[in-house]
């Protein structure tokens, strides 16, 4: 099937600035008063879980467009919320610091992914809440906003909160235990989580490998101190793993976070290849990407999985980002022009993929089934996505073109 003509090939031949508008705006219809962001609109009407409430995690990606074009006060208003959640929960954090909770009887012992829109409480005990990315990327960004000079972290009881979240990762054992992963499944020793906490570490760390990227070195690592043995521990935890995501799946589309936001592996050009190349020999598909072989989310055959996944369109821009980003590590390490020219490619073609699959006014579904968007449109950190990969691209361009 030719999806420009499934889904609409209008959106793609908009000038630029009228694809980031609109796509833009469409986030924006997802934006909450107190900064956070609603997963998609969809209120579960048709018998399916809801999804107009806060994921945290979607959350933090979806401000990241906000970023990407110089809207700060956004992002720090939608990292308050996040830090809100932390400090309501604050208990469970300090009960977890004090004992490792048990993920066969976890419920209610954790902090929930997904929380009430305006009061923030709690919604539903029914699957996997403890997903240690979420404190990877919080203890990440939160941490990169600071060396850019932006104050999240402004009182003392917030950085008792930041501290409490550490020592809560010491407690569960974040580098050797299983926890539910980006996908709320599990529970699984999972790249994917083991590298965004040794991301979040490596950032307040202060050390010098995150520092190169910043024009004001602003150190932060004296306000929440990080035990250079929780790295060590945590980088021998990420190769014992690596390239696989788990013991269950061989490659997974939620290991493109190490490659972005996190970076993790920067100086492990090969392993960043041989990541790529896995996602997009084996998940790639006509509408998106196949989260892991087999996924059973929105499967039209349970009774045999493989190669009947849903596809979501959000794998084709996180590809897009990663391709940018490997570019740009490439031609600022002196790789071969054609080594260079080829990840451009990459990046260009995936996000034209992108295109072609959003709908003829820029929304971007959270899936596909059967060729069919499913009722979570848009979704909101696929919004966002698509905005850093557009840019992302437009200044890669300016760079190495």
């Amino acid at each position: 099937m030719d999806h420009a003509s499934a889904s609409g090939a209008s959106f793609r031949d908009l000038p630029f600035d009228r694809q980031i508008g609109l796509a833009y705006e469409h986030l924006e219809n997802l934006r909450q008063l107190n900064g956070g962001y609603i997963a998609s609109p969809y209120s579960g009407e048709a018998g399916y879980d809801r999804y107009d409430v806060y994921w945290l995690r979607d959350i933090m990606y979806a401000t990241y467009a906000n970023e990407y074009l110089g809207m700060y006060e956004k992002v720090k208003q939608s990292y308050g919320v996040v830090l809100t959640v932390f400090e309501k929960f604050h208990h469970k954090i300090i009960r977890g610091v004090r004992k490792k909770p048990d993920l066969t009887r976890a419920k209610g012992a954790v902090v929930h992914a997904r929380v009430h829109p305006t009061t923030l409480e709690e919604i539903t005990d029914e699957w996997g809440h403890h997903q240690l990315d979420i404190f990877g990327l919080f203890l990440f960004k939160t941490g990169d906003l600071m060396k850019q000079g932006f104050r999240v972290i402004r009182s003392n009881e917030h950085v008792q909160v930041v501290k409490d979240i550490l020592s809560y990762l010491w407690t569960s054992r974040w580098d050797a235990e299983p926890d539910f992963g980006m996908w709320e499944e599990g529970p699984e020793l999972h790249s994917s989580s083991v590298g965004a906490v040794l991301a979040g570490l490596t950032m307040w760390h202060d050390h010098g490998y995150y520092d190169y990227k910043y024009k004001n070195q602003i150190d932060i690592s004296g306000m929440i101190p990080v035990s250079e043995r929780f790295l060590e521990d945590g980088a021998r935890s990420l190769s014992q793993i690596l390239p696989r995501e788990s013991a269950s799946r061989p490659y997974d589309l939620a290991q493109l976070s190490l490659l972005w936001p996190y970076n993790i592996l920067k100086d492990q050009f090969a392993l960043q290849e041989e990541i790529l190349d896995n996602i997009e020999r084996h998940l790639v598909r006509a509408y998106g990407v196949v989260r892991y072989p087999g996924d059973r989310y929105f499967n039209t055959n349970q009774a045999d999985p493989d190669g009947n996944e849903a596809q979501w369109p959000i794998g084709l821009a996180w590809l897009s980002i990663a391709y940018s980003k490997l570019t740009l590590q490439a031609a600022r390490t002196g790789a071969p022009r054609s080594t260079i020219d080829r990840f451009l490619e990459r990046a260009k073609m995936h996000l034209v993929h992108l295109e072609e699959v959003s709908t003829p006014d820029g929304r971007i579904a959270e899936l596909y089934t059967g060729g069919q968007a499913n009722h979570n449109l848009p979704l909101g950190w696929a919004q966002s996505l698509y905005i850093v990969a557009k840019l992302s691209l437009r200044k890669l361009l300016s760079e190495v073109a």
